[in-house]
């Protein structure tokens, strides 16, 4: 085997064949690093013949003061369970990275650590990939914990998706609990539509996702990052949709509901006029009057809300990737509000309908804090999800090779001072 640099195009090629592959270990992903300023490097182990058996992929990333670590994100590409392999890598990556100026490197594998139940509890007799941790230690790799919740620096470790393998339209709906199958056809009667935007037209997005960020307490992505993105992956493969409401097209919708109502109450009069004490009838009848209120009320509260936010209402919006089998939901926002339109679900519903059209195995809901119960703060969250379809996942964590023993040294004890001093 031979340990070599490679380009980030061969490293793609590559990655596009290896199980660990995630967008943000791509070289698309990797290479916009650089905008921060950061050197990035590809590598990887060949045989004989040259061919790659492993490869990653990582940024230089400024520690403290002068000093410096690698961070493959979403980990190495590599066959852990090849041990021979695996240690011939790490060994030559310790090498390199200490000749490069980098004390150590960070990693967080798209690797599942053990089976969970849909509900997030660990399955009887399920996988577990303990033995790759546990290997992963014996090479000098730390393991950071299995962690929960979200941090500012780090990768969820949990994550929800939903298999598309096997399955077509019907089994897609299917899956969805029945509110949410009832969900997604309201979104639809409403006459809520899907807008796409281009990465220079993202005011309404953004708008939205500042809302939202302030709302709920989160960092979003920033306009030039979903810019930089989105031309990276281009726009069959990034998207930014906007779930938005025509009042002109609801109340159209309304009024065309309303005539229908009332043809049917000339008919039920009709035949009440021949048996005015038929109960079935009369039950009819009082039905269909409390639905002429419903639809005469939606139409004042549709003129209302026109006269308050205009013509065109922005419900909610999202932001996905896909990358090459895989669509990845990755940021959205919502105005509560107007929660009773169904924006959400609709936005979702379309996403993975996509994806399965596009040929992916796996619609990945991404992250979610692995608390599953009603103590989690994104309890709710995930209960979405769920409903949707997605099962929980849990991954095998984030690890810490120390490449450089003396830099890593001088690194504490500069992070030690400082936690002092900001006491």
């Amino acid at each position: 085997m031979q340990f070599k640099t490679i380009t980030a195009d061969e490293y793609e090629a590559f990655a596009l064949t290896h199980p660990g592959r995630y967008y943000i270990n791509s070289s698309k992903m990797i290479e916009l690093k650089k905008n921060n300023g950061w050197q990035v490097y590809y590598t990887a182990v060949t045989d004989e013949n040259g061919k790659i058996l492993a490869a990653a992929g990582f940024s230089k990333v400024p520690a403290a003061r002068f000093f410096h670590y690698a961070y493959a994100q979403r980990g190495i590409l590599c066959d852990f369970e090849n041990h021979e392999l695996t240690a011939f890598f790490t060994e030559k990556l310790k090498d390199f990275l200490k000749a490069n100026g980098m004390a150590y490197m960070r990693m967080d594998p798209y690797v599942e650590y053990q089976q969970l139940n849909p509900d997030g509890s660990v399955a009887e007799g399920g996988f577990s990939n303990q033995h790759i941790i546990d290997f992963l230690a014996s090479l000098g790799y730390e393991h950071l914990g299995f962690t929960k919740n979200y941090t500012a620096d780090s990768q969820v470790r949990y994550m929800v998706v939903l298999d598309l393998d096997d399955k077509d339209d019907k089994a897609i709906t299917a899956g969805y609990e029945p509110n949410t199958r009832r969900t997604v056809n309201r979104a639809r009667k409403f006459g809520v539509e899907i807008e796409e935007l281009t990465p220079d037209n993202l005011g309404d997005f953004m708008e939205l996702m500042e809302f939202t960020s302030e709302k709920r307490h989160f960092t979003d992505l920033g306009l030039d990052n979903y810019r930089a993105q989105m031309e990276a992956f281009g726009p069959d493969n990034a998207k930014v949709w906007l779930a938005v409401l025509n009042t002109d097209k609801l109340i159209e919708i309304n009024e065309n509901d309303l005539k229908a109502v009332y043809e049917e109450m000339a008919k039920t009069d009709a035949s009440l006029e021949k048996t005015p004490n038929n109960g079935k009838l009369l039950r009819r009848k009082k039905e269909e009057e409390e639905r002429v209120v419903q639809i005469n009320r939606m139409i004042s509260e549709t003129r209302e809300l026109e006269s308050q936010r205009g013509h065109r209402i922005i419900l909610s919006g999202a932001y996905f990737v896909i990358y090459d089998d895989e669509m990845y939901y990755i940021s959205s926002g919502s105005y509560d509000e107007l929660r009773k339109y169904c924006g959400p679900y609709l936005i979702q519903d379309t996403a993975i309908r996509l994806a399965k059209s596009r040929g992916c195995r796996r619609y990945n809901f991404t992250g979610t804090s692995g608390i599953f119960d009603e103590s989690g703060d994104d309890f709710g969250v995930f209960e979405f999800k769920r409903k949707l379809g997605g099962r929980p996942i849990e991954l095998i964590g984030e690890f810490k090779l120390t490449a450089d023993a003396g830099m890593m040294k001088k690194i504490d004890g500069i992070t030690k001072l400082k936690n002092i001093l900001h006491r």
